[in-house]
C-alpha cells in the first residue's frame, strides 16, 4: 500500500531535523514551494506521522533568535513552532542515512488528519 505522498516524501527533498539526530528527530523536507516533515515521536501520539504537505510562495524555517527553537513561517506569520532548534542538512549530509529512515517507518498521515 503506497504512502502518503511518497513522491515527495523522499531522500532528496531532505533539508533539516530538529531534535537530537539519534532520538527520532523530526525530519523536514521541501521541494520548491512545496514543503512538509515527518514527526516520529510526540507525547500526542495523533501528532506523529507525515503532516500535510502545503505549498505557499513565502515558506521558510529559521530559529526563533529569542528561544532558539525552529519556526515555520508563511502566509506572512508564524504557522508553526518546534519543541527544539533547526539543523539544516547542509553540513550534515551524514545524518541523512539517519533521517530518511523515518520516510519507511512512518508512511501515513499523520492520525489528526484523518
Amino acid at each position: 500500500m503506497p504512502g502518503y505522498e511518497d513522491e515527495f516524501y523522499r531522500k532528496e527533498n531532505i533539508i533539516g531535523y530538529t531534535g537530537a539526530l539519534d532520538e527520532n528527530p523530526t525530519v523536514y523536507f521541501r521541494n520548491g514551494k512545496t514543503f512538509g516533515r515527518i514527526t516520529q515521536d510526540h507525547s500526542n501520539p495523533k501528532n506523529i506521522g507525515r503532516n500535510k504537505i502545503r505549498l505557499k510562495e513565502d515558506y521558510s524555517i529559521t530559529n526563533d533568535g529569542n528561544e532558539g527553537k525552529a519556526i515555520e513561517i508563511y502566509d506572512g506569520a508564524v504557522k508553526h513552532r518546534s519543541r527544539n532548534a533547526f539543523v539544516t542538512i547542509e553540513g550534515n549530509e551524514d545524518a541523512l542515512p539517519i533521517l530518511e529512515i523515518a520516510i519507511e517507518q512512518f508512511p501515513n498521515i499523520k492520525p489528526k488528519y484523518c
